[in-house]
């Protein structure tokens, strides 16, 4: 399972230990279900960083599994909502033509989101993609985190390795279904 992501999922400020993939991994091990994980978030990344990368990041680890978890730059960035959508779109597809499954995760904006904004239209980017290719959807990398200062990082944006641990509990309970159907 490769977890093609940004900071986020790099781990930025923390022990490579404590970065999401190696977190997710660590709980997924407890109740034991053995899986491989690759950590192929790179702090900074846009969904183009993403898609360049793919064959190299996802591809040549020969992974089962993609769980895409970029965007967050793109936002801050100010890049389109569209590009971001036409290049986690390509990824997808590049995913699907390598018979590789991918579980879309949301990173949906902090804002409060008018109908019509920009905001609205990037918090639409993952259910509208996830409908389209039909994928395993995550509606949001930071349930439980995003408004808790003590699980943040100083920067308000990224978590604390308790921050990560909350994220990891979430979503590895989420992926383990998915995960016992390669069991």
């Amino acid at each position: 399972m490769v977890f093609l992501g940004d900071s986020l999922t790099a781990g930025f400020g923390l022990a490579a230990e404590e970065a999401l993939p190696e977190q997710v991994a660590n709980v997924l091990k407890a109740e034991g279900i053995e899986a491989r994980v690759v950590n192929a978030g790179v702090s900074g990344d846009t969904t183009a960083n993403g898609l360049a990368r793919f064959d190299w990041s996802v591809t040549a680890a020969n992974a089962d599994m993609v769980v895409i978890a970029l965007g967050a730059n793109d936002y801050l960035m100010g890049i389109t909502p569209e590009l971001a959508k036409q290049n986690l779109s390509a990824i997808i597809q590049k995913a699907k033509d390598n018979n590789i499954d991918c579980i879309l995760v949301d990173l949906q904006p902090r804002s409060a989101m008018e109908e019509g904004g920009r905001d609205a239209a990037f918090a639409s980017i993952y259910p509208d993609l996830a409908a389209q290719f039909g994928l395993i959807y995550y509606p949001s990398l930071m349930n439980g985190v995003e408004n808790q200062p003590d699980l943040l990082q100083s920067d308000g944006l990224h978590p604390t390795s308790q921050g990560v641990r909350v994220m990891a509990e979430n979503l590895a309970h989420f992926l383990e279904p998915v995960i016992e159907r390669y069991e």
